[in-house]
């Protein structure tokens, strides 16, 4: 069946039956499913230990192996026929339809990341939906106030205080904060080691102003003595803790006990946040584990060790998985800088095989050659007159030059020349012309601008600062519509006599 179907295609579309467009795009989707069953296979988690994947390194290494193995062999049939050397017959817009049928080939071969990436996203959402992991992860982020959560940072005393080097009757003094020994919450004053100042652990469900909104909450019940709502926290708690068969010795009941003391909150035990039989306690360390990072900066510093009950949850293992599943819910996989990146990838590629395609191999690699002296020769240049920017202007002029040249030499119609190493040159660079043109006159702009004192807040270096991936952007469709013109304007060229 498949050979006939590509009999078919080379009597009635001899270019797709050239290209091998329709086995190859069977095969790069059938790779990428199967890519993505194996990302879906590595999202697996099982709650009861962290999650942690070694795969990412091996996988993506043997993905980039098979694709590269693909892509020779498919190459190495592609080459088998060349209609411009063979002086087949050719519309005016056959070779921009090659091109892209090899742009889409190369993209299918170059995509490999996203369903592995996507399939192990969605395994992780399976386990629940998003509203429910978004409750429990503002329960466990609540009882992070009772486990061990940091605390907030005591009052800043601006007397004693020096924020700024200086000179005191001719003694120097050097900056420092100094805290006072309470904070002040709801207008009552408490030690800065209190209960109440401590703070809930954060998931990318929420913003910054969430989070704080949430801990102004659990401090506002603490506050007013609401001992139902710290106790519906903690059997919740427990009550995730126990589906996904977590250990601890603790109960509501118990643990309510020894962490809630109103009204001073100076009196609580700490809870040890792993089991002491948890095994990846020490082979996976996560941001969870450094511990309290102001404990060193309130008043009242406490330089000894944490001196932990005998009770525990297995707190740091929950957490680390419930920010996996609230990862997958809320960061996609198709962000635009690595969607922009694997375009890039793929129009790089179709452009270095369709200028080998309509010139020739000797061509080619003298291009390659002359590109590479042509990069050191602007580099030494660029570093004797230690200016970036002399790089990117001759490299812009350089451009501009080729296709000058190789404009007059098609409208001479007096012979190639050398017009087929220009033209690799040209099919190679000319995609580089708008970055390089974008980020010269921002270093221009920028230099004119950097005498000020706060020159990163002028309104046109923040446009040209947050505007270069739309830049990235439109310069693929620029090349794109480009290709559309230029393709037509190679096959006249492809008529011309060799000398």
């Amino acid at each position: 069946m498949f050979k006939n179907i590509q009999k078919q295609l080379l009597l009635k579309y001899p270019l797709l039956w050239n290209t091998r467009f329709i086995p190859m795009v069977c095969i790069g989707f059938l790779s990428n499913l199967l890519y993505f069953f194996v990302g879906y296979a590595d999202g697996a988690i099982t709650f009861k230990q962290r999650y942690y994947s070694n795969l990412d390194f091996t996988f993506f290494s043997f993905c980039f192996l098979i694709s590269l193995i693909i892509l020779i062999v498919w190459l190495v049939t592609y080459f088998k026929n060349n209609s411009f050397k063979s002086f087949y017959p050719k519309s005016r817009n056959a070779l921009f339809f090659e091109w892209v049928q090899i742009l889409g080939i190369v993209f299918l071969l170059c995509l490999f990341y996203f369903p592995f990436e996507y399939g192990r996203q969605l395994h992780k959402r399976n386990y629940m939906d998003e509203e429910t992991a978004r409750k429990r992860c503002e329960t466990i982020s609540k009882a992070d106030f009772f486990i061990d959560g940091g605390f907030d940072e005591a009052e800043i005393d601006t007397v004693k205080s020096v924020f700024r080097d200086t000179v005191i009757n001719g003694t120097p003094v050097y900056t420092n904060t100094v805290y006072k020994d309470y904070v002040t919450i709801f207008g009552k004053k408490y030690s800065p080691t209190a209960l109440i100042n401590r703070n809930t652990n954060s998931f990318s469900f929420s913003t910054h102003e969430q989070d704080s909104l949430r801990v102004l909450a659990v401090r506002k019940v603490l506050a007013e003595n609401k001992s139902e709502e710290v106790k519906k926290i903690m059997q919740d708690y427990l009550a995730i803790i126990k589906e996904h068969g977590l250990e601890t010795n603790l109960t509501w009941d118990k643990w309510f006990e020894i962490t809630y003391n109103y009204p001073e909150f100076s009196q609580y035990e700490l809870i040890a946040r792993n089991s002491p039989t948890d095994k990846d306690a020490n082979q996976y360390p996560s941001y969870y584990d450094e511990g309290d990072e102001y404990a060193t900066m309130v008043a009242v510093a406490d330089t000894t060790a944490k001196d932990y009950s005998k009770y525990f949850i297995e707190r740091n293992t929950l957490v680390h998985n419930y920010e996996e599943v609230a990862n997958a819910f809320t960061k996609s996989v198709f962000k635009e800088e690595t969607v922009l990146a694997l375009f890039y990838v793929a129009f790089g590629l179709s452009l270095l095989i369709i200028s080998f395609r309509v010139t020739s191999g000797k061509s080619w690699l003298i291009a390659v050659v002359g590109l590479g002296i042509l990069n050191i020769i602007f580099g030494i240049m660029s570093a004797s007159t230690n200016e970036s920017l002399v790089y990117c202007i001759l490299m812009i002029l350089s451009i501009i030059a080729f296709f000058i040249y190789f404009a007059s030499i098609s409208m001479r119609k007096s012979g190639k020349k050398h017009s087929m190493i220009v033209l690799n040159l040209i099919l190679w660079l000319f995609g580089s012309l708008i970055p390089l043109c974008y980020f010269t006159y921002m270093e221009l702009y920028t230099a004119s601008i950097r005498h000020l004192e706060n020159y990163y807040y002028d309104i046109h270096y923040q446009f040209l600062n947050d505007n270069i991936t739309t830049m990235l952007s439109i310069n693929l469709m620029t090349v794109f519509i480009t290709m559309f013109f230029l393709t037509r304007h190679i096959r006249n060229w492809k008529g011309l006599a060799e000398e």
